[in-house]
């Protein structure tokens, strides 16, 4: 798309006046992606989004005010109830480029996908993508799978918030399936500080909150149970439960919070809670209590953090992501009354000031930087695409490098919890990848399945272009097997890194990493320092670190060079920064019979691939300046029958090769 081009961009969700968290996401969905100067958004909601007697709380927002500002242009021509205005207003939208459908419960399915038909009937090229903020309902009926898989097959790729739910969406036939955090959308104005000294009691004890409709799956009676616990053994923990109780487990809560040992110490607060009572209500709690058998993924501990309060959540859903624990908040595991028990102790107990010290403001708008360019890799559908142009061009990489991260994160606790508990094997001990040679031609397609298949066995989350995961399997290779000595604490550097690319975060994967800046990415293109999961990832030039002599084990350059990177003196400052012994792992691309490249550019700079004359002058290079090359470039090596390599950009199709070389 050309600057001059505008492209159209439906949302299609709840919107004003109904009430709730996705009424609010969907509002400001649309709000962020307007933001982009070359995209013309329109949100498309519902006059009647549900019939009464099947929504057991009120339907719209009490009073009438909007949670967060309306978004315009909004109309409203969806009803529940009536299929005419599904399809018509699918005809409406069909000049769209990209249409965006809130998937919230399976009822409103046969809607989406009426709007899906008209738009269709309208010859409609637009790209599809569905947000589910949940795949299926906590309580699950006859027919809802079916028509949620009717969904996910008719659109080009579904948005989710957790890789369960990515899980659920594969199962249930989605085309491309993007997990992105929950982007902060956020209720209620600023945060009301509380007077001085009045957020702990005097007599000690701690003012609790659980917020948002109860529900059997939010565990609200579970806590209820611990609280009685703990004022068992003598502590005084006082609860605030305000929200809508909803059938059987509001009838149950009822009951617990009348019971003895808790009456008097539990107040409820039914109904919905408007927005503009929510930083009154924040300021009047010590804590935000967020107990959930199960979860997707929820604003509560965000907000939470916005007004100053710490969280005590369980194990679910965004929960671990959102939480750091002993930090901001206490994790504990889901279903369990002990657990809770021992987390409101923790906070009566003095842990409350010092998680209140650790909370921080949530950054609220590069979120939806990521969670836009999730979207636009969800709307790129089954099919290999370039990233469009626009705004979601510049945060397609984010997303992707959130979402890699996310999974990292996740991973490693994982695996280290359970090699703790001796319920699996430790990072250290996880089988290293095999079957790229050290020094290397990429020679065919069989060749980029086999390592697609082998980071799929190692769980090694894949690059999405498929060929730079043979690359990546090699420098891991080599990092471990020739650099590490088994005790995985090789001092790493990523050269001309990127920050959603595999090697940094597989490495992670293997231990590599647990002391601070041991793992670490430079490029001239990043700005501030940034953190992902204890890597380090900084603005540097690969010709001139700034590191000591001999302070690494290892160097990665994984499909750098090629970019206008002056080789010798890339070559000179690695053989500098690396200790004796020491390993550059670098890969290029690479044809046996070059192709003129002649006015071809990307990146700033003439579009090389290098040629067998052009790698046996580098490694004759690095050989001076001490590098020496692990292997041989015989032609038998940098022979290639076929060029798995397709650069869609430029149109040319190449290979790439790997070289390893051992400090001397």
């Amino acid at each position: 798309m050309s600057a001059t081009e505008s492209r159209k961009v439906v949302v299609v969700g709840p919107a004003h006046p109904a009430k709730g968290g996705t009424a609010v996401h969907t509002t400001e969905l649309a709000r962020h992606l307007a933001a982009d100067p070359g995209s013309e958004v329109k949100l498309v909601s519902w006059a009647r989004q549900y019939p009464a007697a099947l929504y057991p709380g009120e339907l719209r927002v009490p009073g009438g005010l909007p949670e967060v500002p309306e978004f315009h242009p909004t109309i409203r021509p969806l009803a529940w109830n009536s299929p005419a205005s599904w399809v018509r207003t699918g005809r409406r939208i069909a000049d769209a480029d990209v249409v965006v459908l809130t998937h919230v419960v399976p009822l409103q399915v046969p809607a989406l996908l009426g709007v899906l038909a008209g738009m269709r009937t309208a010859r409609s090229q637009a790209r599809t993508v569905v947000v589910a903020h949940n795949v299926l309902p906590h309580e699950a009926r006859p027919g809802d799978a079916l028509l949620v898989g009717r969904l996910f097959a008719a659109v080009d790729g579904v948005v989710v918030h957790s890789e369960e739910q990515a899980t659920l969406a594969h199962a249930h036939g989605a085309r491309r399936v993007v997990v992105a955090d929950l982007p902060p959308h956020l209720p209620g104005g600023p945060r009301v500080d509380a007077p001085a000294g009045s957020r702990v009691p005097r007599d000690g004890g701690v003012r609790l909150l659980s917020l948002g409709v109860v529900r059997d799956y939010k565990g609200v009676d579970l806590l209820l149970e611990a609280l009685r616990e703990v004022h068992q053994r003598g502590v005084d923990a006082r609860l605030t439960i305000a929200g809508e109780l909803w059938g059987d487990a509001g009838r149950r809560v009822r009951e617990l919070a009348a019971a003895p040992g808790l009456r008097g110490h539990v107040e409820l607060r039914e109904g919905y809670v408007p927005a503009g009572e929510l930083p009154d209500l924040m300021a009047a709690h010590d804590a935000v209590v967020l107990p959930y058998r199960s979860a997707t993924a929820s604003q509560n501990a965000v907000l939470a953090f916005a007004h100053g309060l710490p969280v005590l959540a369980t194990r679910v859903g965004s929960f671990p992501a959102q939480v750091r624990d002993g930090v901001d908040g206490i994790l504990v595991e889901p279903g369990s009354v002990d657990a809770l028990v021992a987390g409101v102790l923790s906070l009566a107990g003095g842990g409350l000031e010092r998680l209140r010290d650790g909370v921080e403001a949530p950054d609220l708008d590069e979120p939806w930087d990521r969670y836009l360019g999730a979207l636009e890799q969800a709307a790129e559908g089954g099919t290999a695409a370039a990233p469009p142009g626009g705004r979601l061009l510049a945060v397609a990489k984010r997303g992707a490098e959130h979402a890699l991260w996310t999974r990292v994160g996740v991973q490693r606790r994982v695996g280290e919890r359970l090699a703790a508990r001796r319920l699996g094997a430790a990072p250290a001990a996880r089988p290293v990848p095999s079957g790229v040679p050290r020094t290397g031609v990429l020679h065919d397609a069989d060749e980029v399945a086999d390592a697609v298949a082998q980071t799929k066995q190692l769980r090694l989350p894949a690059h999405p272009d498929a060929p730079k995961n043979w690359d990546a399997l090699g420098a891991v290779a080599a990092v471990l097997t020739l650099a590490d000595d088994g005790s995985r604490t090789a001092r790493v550097l990523d050269a001309g890194s990127a920050r959603y690319s595999p090697v940094l975060p597989w490495l992670r994967l293997y231990g590599l990493g647990a002391e601070r800046g041991a793992l670490a990415g430079i490029n001239l293109e990043f700005g501030a320092t940034v953190h992902r999961d204890g890597v380090e990832f900084r603005r540097g030039d690969v010709t001139d670190t700034g590191l000591a002599d001999a302070s690494l084990d290892a160097v990665t350059c994984m499909s750098v060079i090629e970019h206008g990177v002056p080789i010798t003196p890339f070559l000179a400052e690695t053989a500098r920064i690396l200790r004796p012994g020491g390993v550059l792992a670098l890969s290029t691309d690479y044809d046996q019979d070059p192709p003129d490249t002649t006015g071809i550019e990307a990146y700033g700079a003439q579009v090389k691939i290098f040629g067998p004359a052009d790698l046996r002058a580098l490694v004759t290079t690095a050989k001076q300046l001490g590098l020496e090359l692990v292997g041989e470039l015989t032609d038998d090596v940098l022979a290639h029958p076929a060029r798995p390599v397709h650069w869609t950009r430029t149109g040319l199709d190449y290979t790439f090769v790997l070289l390893t070389f051992v400090r001397h």
